[in-house]
């Protein structure tokens, strides 16, 4: 009976996915329109506002120790959002000064998905649930808690929240894809490789502010005035970007019309890190077409070693080696064969000028079945940084083939296992 679990969640899934859609990525009729880049972006619900170059973090220890001051150096409100979200020993300093703050007086609303309390990485043997900040003075909205209503409606099971972002008075503004768990921030050296990003940006702040308010008050019966929160001039924001806040169940908005707009653009590279790329046939068209206009596609990505995830990646890193025919970089391991921890990057960037930061992975999921946030920011300055940091992060990368890819699906891929992946994430 256990092997027939996978298809029923599968199929339950399926059900759900019809909420969005991955047309985009084949929409002639856009990407071949006159329009210029800032108008497909907007055309898919990118709002426009202007950015600093970012402080870039990619060591989850460093982010926590710094993010750690910026919650200390608070004094109106800190708005603070993640997928998963739980406390561990490490951490402790953290929440520690978050509810030290909210004695202070400073408001301080965190917002977690409902699965932290499943959260099935390393984090699983040393977290503490967060349910204790409401107690001191911290206002707590838990997204979609699991629940045995959920099997009267099981795609509020499916959906979640996975935006990760957070604003401190209005000033510093923060975007990336690390969760405030252990894994990400606690495990000291062995944390995964991942990336947040700071902005001291009035202007983005204020936008992030928007969207906050509008994210709790869809969840929560604790209303927010967002006039409270008191917002800046911009100063010295010098990089045109487009905001993507995107609800699974309004549409307004699409993560797929975003990258498909990018790839579609793209005229001389496309660095692509696609954690978990579960992709359906038209994200993987748009990146071969992409290579057939003469584009150099690379592929940065780690396969998973866990389990079923295994079995599920193997099978998606072969198909998607073989439908783009991009350079793929296995950074699964260093160069003496010892296993790296996840390479959890969420990145894009086009053309060494574009790039693509936020909660979203380039796949199937985060396309159709999650709420998410991406930050679209023209700077060839940053984009070099970033895309150096993210090669440096990745270590000693090995160029996979397609023959090997083909040869690791025989070996360990699982098609069920792959479709798990592919609709759950």
């Amino acid at each position: 009976m256990k092997k027939y679990i996978p298809l029923f969640l599968s199929f339950l899934l399926v059900l759900a996915s019809s909420c969005s859609t991955t047309k985009p990525f084949t929409d002639t009729s856009v990407i071949e329109s006159d329009l210029s880049l800032s108008e497909k972006l907007e055309l898919y619900g990118g709002k426009k506002v202007t950015v600093d170059d970012p402080i870039l973090y990619f060591d989850g220890s460093e982010w926590l120790m710094d993010m750690t001051e910026m919650v200390e150096e608070a004094e109106d409100y800190i708005l603070l959002s993640t997928f998963l979200g739980s406390s561990c020993p490490n951490l402790e300093p953290l929440f520690d000064t978050l509810i030290k703050k909210a004695e202070e007086g400073v408001r301080v609303y965190v917002i977690i998905d409902g699965t932290s309390s499943l959260d099935m990485t390393e984090s699983k043997f040393v977290m503490t649930n967060l349910a204790y900040l409401k107690e001191k003075g911290i206002k707590l909205l838990v997204y979609s808690p699991i629940s045995f209503t959920h099997l009267i409606n099981p795609v509020q099971i499916i959906i979640r929240d996975h935006r990760k972002m957070m604003v401190i008075d209005g000033k510093l503004a923060a975007i990336g894809g690390m969760n405030i768990n252990f894994i990400s921030m606690g495990a000291e050296d062995k944390t995964q490789r991942d990336s947040m990003y700071v902005f001291s940006s009035p202007s983005l702040s204020s936008l992030l502010i928007d969207e906050f308010v509008k994210i709790w008050n869809e969840g929560s019966v604790d209303y927010l005035d967002i006039d409270s929160f008191k917002k800046y001039p911009a100063t010295e924001e010098f990089n045109d970007a487009w905001l993507f806040n995107r609800n699974v169940y309004s549409g307004d908005v699409s993560i797929a019309g975003m990258f498909a707009t990018l790839i579609g653009e793209a005229k001389e590279s496309i660095f692509l890190c696609p954690y978990l790329p579960t992709v359906d046939d038209k994200m993987a068209e748009s990146l071969r077409n992409a290579k057939e206009r003469g584009v150099d596609v690379e592929i940065w990505c780690s396969q998973d070693s866990r389990g079923y995830a295994k079995a599920g990646s193997s099978w998606a890193v072969a198909e998607l080696v073989k439908d783009t025919g991009a350079t793929f970089h296995e950074v699964t391991y260093d160069e003496n064969g010892e296993l790296l921890p996840m390479y959890h990057m969420k990145m894009m960037v086009v053309d060494d000028r574009y790039v693509v930061i936020g909660s979203s992975n380039f796949n199937y999921r985060s396309m159709t079945l999650s709420h998410e946030i991406a930050l679209v920011v023209d700077s060839p300055s940053f984009a070099r940084k970033a895309k150096e940091a993210a090669k440096e992060s990745a270590g000693q990368g090995v160029v996979l083939t397609e023959e090997e890819a083909e040869k690791a699906k025989k070996e360990y891929g699982n098609y069920f296992a792959y479709l798990f992946s592919y609709f759950g994430g």
